[in-house]
């Protein structure tokens, strides 16, 4: 039986996004070292991490295979970037100093939401029962 080898169709849309995903954190990182006078005085980090998120939940197909944790994937970049938001804009007087903990309560959200998922199905046990 010869061997087939499928070629995987690079997707443009992705290299694109990709490419500038490393083009924000080029701009942040030169806005954080202070080089060649790039200032970003919004906190783009969070809103990045949110609308990453919301991207993820939005493209997510109706098909069951690995869309839990997709999903919770991400719900976790939107809950990490809310959580930035609320620190940047000092929301209810929130600092990182002492809002930190917030991170492991949704930590252990998250990690309570995985374990009663229940286990996905696996397509090729389908037929042989």
């Amino acid at each position: 039986m010869a061997e087939q080898t499928e070629r995987r169709q690079v997707s443009q849309a992705r290299v694109v996004f990709g490419l500038l995903i490393m083009l924000v954190g080029g701009l942040m990182l030169l806005d954080r070292l202070d080089w060649w006078g790039v200032r970003l005085n919004v906190p783009v980090w969070p809103w990045l991490l949110i609308v990453l998120g919301l991207v993820r939940l939005a493209g997510q197909s109706s098909d069951a295979s690995g869309c839990t944790a997709s999903r919770r994937t991400a719900m976790w970049l939107v809950f990490v970037g809310a959580w930035g938001l609320l620190n940047e804009y000092r929301l209810f007087g929130a600092h990182y100093g002492h809002s930190w903990p917030l991170l492991l309560i949704g930590a252990g959200v998250f990690v309570v939401w995985r374990a009663l998922d229940p286990p996905p199905r696996d397509p090729q046990r389908l037929h042989h029962d």
